[in-house]
């Protein structure tokens, strides 16, 4: 019998770490002063208050949404028109505002119009214009809904 592959029986939530129990919340903070303080775990650990098992058995299990400087990933979810080249028309208009393409994912148009999902990554000072960005790819000829979800 083939073994499993351990990524076979992962599944990945997003939650908000408000309702995690609060021995998760403690391996959070220990990792957080491990890589913002540079503290030791056992300086962490002792710390935070919990125990080193706690830390140990979960440690490896909780990671952010996106870890990386001041860096934030957004998702952008277009409604488009069926016309040719509006996905690159779309994508010049991040292209030319300098924004880094993380995914992009498009589906068949169904009566007209096809859903596209764009991941994108902003630095801290393009997140000043993210209102602006979203407008100017709003204008693109055929887009027909814009919406932004998933800052972290």
């Amino acid at each position: 019998m083939a073994k499993k592959k351990d990524t076979e029986n992962k599944e990945f939530y997003i939650v908000d770490k408000r309702i995690l129990p609060k021995s998760i919340q403690n391996v959070i903070k220990v990792n957080d002063l491990i890589l913002k303080t540079k503290m030791s775990k056992y300086s962490a650990i002792k710390k935070v208050g919990i125990s080193r098992s706690t830390y140990y058995k979960y440690k490896d299990f909780i990671k952010p949404f996106y870890e990386g400087g001041e860096d934030r990933i957004y998702s952008l979810h277009l409604s488009l028109k069926d016309r040719v080249g509006i996905l690159s028309d779309v994508l010049d208009v991040i292209a030319r505002e300098k924004i880094s393409i993380l995914t992009v994912v498009q589906n068949m148009a169904v009566d007209g119009v096809a859903k596209s999902t764009i991941l994108i990554k902003l630095s801290e000072s393009m997140q000043k214009k993210i209102d602006k960005i979203i407008s100017k790819i709003g204008k693109v000829e055929g887009i027909t809904d814009i919406r932004i979800t998933g800052s972290n």
